[in-house]
């Protein structure tokens, strides 16, 4: 009975140790979106430069992500934890000390190189301390700590920018993160064995050259001139970086990132379809704030508000699919999650003036629904059929994809904003004067961005019915 209790007790501390580092590192995705138009207004600045606060962050997550397991068989995923827990408590008080949009966007990129090592440390931790009969239940716990994280934060950055402004939505992280320090030091055993592996050094430049010269391209483009020559020159040094990365990744010895295992028909279209909800997932979490604040000129608590009861619901749909996901045909809540997702960007779409606060909350509970059905069946789908010796290059190459299309997709739908709230103005201009005027053309310019969404998300459509058992041989 005192072994049992032994073993509890470690189990529960490895998870808190785990939970608190793994929140922090999440919680900073959802609580920063709420606050950019007071970020706008605070440091003087536009939307296609502030939306580099949500996508360097990303970036970085989705840059990071192939150097981590370097990482974790030369130093031990221990010691890259705490490190990267120590980066991001600092960072945090950096970015509340930031002086212009220029110093922010530095150390946002800093706390999302070390959110990115946490996100996969904490999970390796797991497979490596916790025993297989009780994994199922650590790498659940995970993911609520994943999920409660950015179901939260708007709210409570809602609340947090409404009473003391955006800086101290950084502040609030450094006592967490301290506490997220001790409990890893204390908490966790011992690191093993490093072993002897060595870092693809070009594979690692080329791909983070290719992501950001494509996502400076379509940040700047419609600023330069999308056929300006520094623009195309951004744009040929992204496609010559990813093509060069994927090339070395085909061809190293010690790739970065197993490029191999997109030969499974099945993980390749479910890792696609992630990034299509990923898109759909991000643009509402951009552009609503946005819409609210601007458009129609809520505070940052009350859409924050808005957006928590959805958030909410996703995190009990998606354990609710999870206990189903035996008893039915996963691809029908594939299916059925997309098709919502598309709906409800096509509402957004169709937003005015006057829309009521219950009726965006509505149709946000109803995107996250979709989220939270069709989230965990694609990944247990797609993943199912990777053998065992190629999951973990599976899992880094789906997270490294989706941080890196959500934060091209926010560069693009920012870009589209912009442009279109621009070409509204110029067209409104006879007819109203003053705020009126920028509101009004603010919201022409949202329904357009989410148009764009609607029209992206459609194609995810066919790629959940390809998804079925019955529909690829394997």
């Amino acid at each position: 009975m005192a072994q049992v209790n032994k073993q509890n007790d470690g189990f529960a501390l490895i998870i808190l140790a785990v939970f608190i580092g793994n929140f922090l590192a999440f919680v900073n995705s959802g609580t920063v979106n709420i606050a950019l138009p007071s970020m706008m207004k605070n440091l003087h600045t536009n939307i296609n430069s502030v939306q580099w606060i949500v996508t360097g962050f990303m970036l970085a997550i989705g840059t990071i992500a192939p150097v981590v397991g370097f990482l974790g068989a030369k130093l031990g995923y221990k010691k890259v934890y705490i490190t990267a827990l120590i980066g991001l408590t600092a960072s945090s008080a950096l970015c509340g000390l930031s002086w212009n949009i220029g110093s922010l966007i530095s150390f946002r990129v800093l706390q999302g190189i070390c959110a990115g090592m946490i996100q996969i440390s904490t999970m390796t931790i797991i497979y490596q301390s916790v025993s297989k009969e009780k994994q199922s239940m650590a790498i659940s716990l995970w993911t609520v700590s994943m999920m409660v994280a950015p179901a939260v934060g708007p709210t409570v950055g809602g609340m947090i920018t409404h009473a003391w402004g955006w800086r101290a939505l950084f502040y609030a992280n450094v006592p967490i993160g301290v506490i997220a320090i001790l409990c890893a030091i204390l908490c966790l055993p011992a690191r093993k064995d490093s072993a002897a592996v060595t870092l693809d050094f070009w594979g690692l430049l080329a791909v983070a050259a290719g992501n950001v010269s494509l996502l400076m391209y379509f940040t700047k483009g419609s600023d330069w001139g999308w056929f300006s020559v520094p623009a195309l020159a951004l744009l040929l040094t992204g496609l010559v970086g990813i093509a060069a990365f994927i090339w070395r990744e085909l061809t190293a010895k010690e790739p970065l990132l197993n490029l191999r295992v997109f030969q499974y028909p099945k993980y390749a279209m479910g890792t696609i379809l992630n990034c299509f909800i990923s898109v759909g997932l991000y643009s509402s979490v951009f552009l609503i704030p946005l819409f609210l604040e601007e458009a129609q000129g809520a505070s940052s608590f009350t859409s924050g508000l808005i957006m928590l009861p959805g958030a909410l619901i996703m995190i009990l749909v998606t354990m609710a699919t999870g206990k189903l996901y035996g008893k039915f045909d996963p691809v029908w809540f594939v299916l059925f999650g997309v098709l919502l997702l598309c709906i409800a960007s096509w509402e957004f779409s169709r937003l005015t003036m006057h829309s009521s606060i219950g009726y965006v909350m509505i149709w946000m509970i109803l995107r996250y629904i979709g989220v939270g059905l069709a989230t965990s069946p694609v990944t247990n789908i797609s993943m199912s059929h990777v053998p065992a010796e190629h999951v973990g290059s599976a899992t880094s190459i789906s997270n490294w994809l989706r941080q890196a299309v959500a934060a091209l997709a926010i560069a693009i739908f920012s870009s589209i904003l912009a442009v279109r709230t621009g070409a509204h103005l110029a067209e409104l201009g006879g007819e109203r004067v003053g705020e009126a005027l920028k509101q009004a053309a603010f919201l022409y310019g949202s329904n357009d961005t989410f148009l764009v969404s609607t029209a992206v998300l459609v194609f995810a459509i066919p790629l959940s019915l390809l998804l079925g058992r019955r529909t690829v041989h394997e």
